[in-house]
């Protein structure tokens, strides 16, 4: 059944996009998803690595949910998604998501999903700033995804500003707030991240198929983004 006789709505653009979806971080952290010949067979995974200085001074990365576990890791890695749809948040598993340690695939639909741990393990009281930016776009996929992060709970989703006021999203879908700039998605700070301090953070990043930006102009899009966490005193974009 289509979902719009469902909702008794305007129809969802739901269709057999071309899409791979993936996270790779670098640096800190990058966020990724595109198209698969642009990245070659490893495109998509999602690797999360810490940069030298930010190790030195006990940043760490881990996915296990044991909070007296060892945090030696710098770098994690996810699973690619391919040939990924188009879907709405209220099909995203969120509760599963969090539950669920490092990459999650859900069975039902295409979408981003991955929680992981960032800790202080050093010595210092720290100011532990990230941001999440784009840093390159292909076919205007920009106009169409949706960024969810949950720090410790607090879930905020992130979009581009649609093009038209001709919407129309469900009461079920939370109010996004815009994407800073045209590359910047968001920044945030986490202020005093004291030694053995630890934040449990999620991302999620998919295609909204309630976006009228959505279309098939869309398909074959790329998308790359990047999502830093810094303990110096700027952003070092």
């Amino acid at each position: 059944m289509r979902l719009s006789k469902v909702l008794g709505v305007r129809r969802i653009k739901i269709r057999n996009r071309i899409f791979s979806l993936g996270i790779i971080i670098t640096g800190m952290l990058s966020l990724t998803f595109g198209v698969i010949t642009f990245y070659g067979q490893n495109a998509g995974n999602m690797i999360m690595s810490v940069d030298p200085s930010a190790a030195m001074r006990g940043i760490k990365l881990s996915i296990d949910p044991d909070p007296n576990a060892p945090y030696t890791l710098t770098r994690l890695m996810s699973e690619p998604i391919e040939d990924a749809k188009d879907i709405t948040y209220a099909w995203i598993k969120l509760d599963e998501v969090q539950d669920t340690m490092g990459n999650y695939v859900d069975e039902d639909h295409d979408y981003v999903a991955y929680t992981f741990y960032v800790k202080n393990d050093g010595a210092e009281t720290v100011d532990l700033r990230y941001y999440i930016k784009i840093t390159e776009v292909y076919n205007n996929l920009d106009k169409g995804i949706r960024v969810i992060l949950i720090d410790e709970g607090q879930e905020t989703l992130y979009m581009k500003p649609d093009s038209t006021n001709d919407t129309y999203y469900p009461d079920t879908m939370p109010t996004a707030e815009h994407f800073l700039t045209q590359s910047i998605i968001m920044r945030r700070i986490v202020p005093n991240f004291k030694p053995g301090e630890r934040r449990k953070i999620t991302v999620v990043i998919y295609l909204e198929g309630y976006d009228p930006d959505t279309n098939d102009d869309l398909m074959g899009g790329m998308i790359k983004l990047q999502m830093n966490f810094t303990i110096d005193d700027k952003f070092n974009e």
